[in-house]
């Protein structure tokens, strides 16, 4: 390789990127308090919704029952809302014990659960606003990190639910070499399954809703369209990696850009992953640049 060209590569690794500092490539978001509130509600509303479709499955009453109690934490959660007000404080606590009752019945009365789920949900929305400033609330950016958060969950249900011996979460884990397939797996943990796809979804709509409030957002139909591709993805059961790839490569990155999210420094490839990436990203580079100045 001659002088030129070895020159070409260095300056292909200096523009692309500073890759190891590159929003794109470090999706440890940080924690916003808002933004994961306004997550634990939409959280909770998806889990009580499997309550209801599950109503004839006692294992998997069971099992939605533990995941709502996940989010909602009866001493956290309850004392912070009783800090701005009490009544929904009480009610949203109780309300949430008269589901878990209903749904645990020998023999569950639909109407009697599905009323109760009506009811919190109008706690929740009424808790919203109570718990999120308005100048939060109304915030673009604080909103489309509540989606990030919702699609960890669901990128937690799915790793478990299919076993993956890596957390999903962990972008670190993620191979570089076919990094999507359309091979199929095995789900051991149906219940874990179907709330991924929920979650999925509940994130998907979340999008939909900021989208329509900020329709000006170039990144919008990209992510769109990437959300659509993670919902088929989980729906073919696809495997770990191609999941990650959607989430950490495709939907985080396209949320930096469109809605300024502003991931934590550290980033989170390991510097052997990292160098590879960056030397493939300097060689395109000098491949482009000897093809235009010709160089033999």
């Amino acid at each position: 390789m001659n002088n030129k060209v070895i020159a070409l590569l260095l300056a292909g690794i200096i523009s692309s990127g500073l890759i190891y500092s590159h929003p794109a490539y470090a999706h440890n978001f940080g924690g916003d308090e808002s933004a994961g509130f306004l997550a634990k509600v939409q959280e909770i509303k998806t889990e009580l919704n499997q309550i209801s479709k599950n109503l004839s499955n006692h294992d998997a009453v069971a099992y939605y029952i533990q995941a709502t109690g996940e989010y909602w934490n009866g001493t956290y959660d309850t004392q912070q809302m009783a800090e701005r007000n009490t009544l929904l404080a009480q009610e949203i606590p109780n309300t949430l014990n008269a589901i878990y009752a209903a749904a645990n019945a020998t023999s569950p009365d639909a109407s009697t659960v599905n009323t109760n789920i009506q009811k919190l949900n109008g706690y929740l929305d009424e808790a919203v606003p109570v718990r999120v400033d308005k100048d939060k609330l109304n915030n673009a950016t604080v909103n489309a990190l509540a989606v990030t958060f919702v699609l960890k969950e669901s990128l937690e249900k799915y790793g478990d639910a299919i076993n993956s011996t890596v957390s999903l979460n962990d972008m670190s884990q993620m191979k570089m070499s076919g990094m999507q397939s359309s091979m199929s797996v095995p789900i051991v943990d149906e219940n874990k399954y179907e709330n991924a796809k929920a979650l999925a979804a509940t994130a998907q709509n979340m999008f939909n809703d900021l989208q329509t409030k900020y329709p000006n957002v170039a990144q919008n139909s990209k992510i769109a369209s990437e959300f659509a591709k993670l919902i088929q993805d989980l729906n073919n059961k696809a495997n770990g990696n191609t999941i990650m790839v959607d989430v950490h490569m495709n939907i985080h990155p396209s949320l930096v850009d469109g809605y300024q999210l502003l991931p934590e420094a550290v980033p989170e490839f390991p510097l052997p992953l990292l160098l590879i990436v960056i030397a493939f990203s300097g060689i395109i580079f000098a491949t482009k640049m000897k093809t235009k100045i010709g160089l033999q």
